[in-house]
């Protein structure tokens, strides 16, 4: 299915993190196959999927491949000719925070910037649930009781860094005096 033509330039995303992650936190390290079926129902039937990932053996992710046209950062060498490779980081974290959905790895502050991002174009461009600080296209593959935590509002509570909160988001564009007066 690579390279499908798709004139609308929509695609799913993922941050798919196999590396430090699944050695530090047990419940991380699941198989393609249970990510894939974690997540196949919110994506859109043989289409694009952007996968930001630390994996190198792209066989890993068969069960996308053999479904979807995926593409990964390095499908785009000749686009990033000159750009520094300490720049790919930043540069898979903005694609995939572009996706028409994202599923994050739960745990990695990585996609929590993702998500972040994906947050601030929520309120720039008031997409659905920005009123309330909520994402309803920005999931996590790994924990099924965390998939969708982002459809509610929610306040910190510890641990801080395994996600992101809408209190880094909800109102950004607002001042101080705005935010507590509920003034416009």
């Amino acid at each position: 299915n690579r390279h499908l033509d798709n004139p609308s330039g929509e695609y799913d995303s993922f941050h798919i993190r196999r590396g430090d992650l699944i050695l530090q936190y047990k419940n991380t390290n699941i198989s393609s196959d249970e990510i894939y079926q974690n997540s196949f129902h919110e994506l859109r039937e043989n289409g694009t999927v952007f996968i930001a990932t630390d994996h190198a053996d792209n066989e890993f992710f068969s069960p996308f491949l053999s479904k979807h046209d995926v593409v990964f950062l390095d499908d785009f060498r000749d686009e990033l000719i000159g750009i520094d490779k300490m720049y790919y980081g930043m540069i898979d974290q903005l694609v995939a925070s572009r996706g028409r959905v994202f599923f994050g790895s739960w745990q990695s502050t990585f996609s929590s910037f993702v998500f972040r991002i994906r947050a601030w174009h929520s309120q720039r461009n008031k997409l659905k649930g920005f009123e309330n600080g909520t994402l309803d296209n920005s999931f996590y593959y790994i924990m099924p009781n965390k998939t969708y935590i982002y459809r509610q509002y929610a306040a910190m509570t510890f641990p801080v860094y395994f996600r992101e909160w809408p209190v880094a988001w909800k109102n950004m564009d607002k001042g101080i005096g705005e935010n507590i007066n509920g003034d416009e």
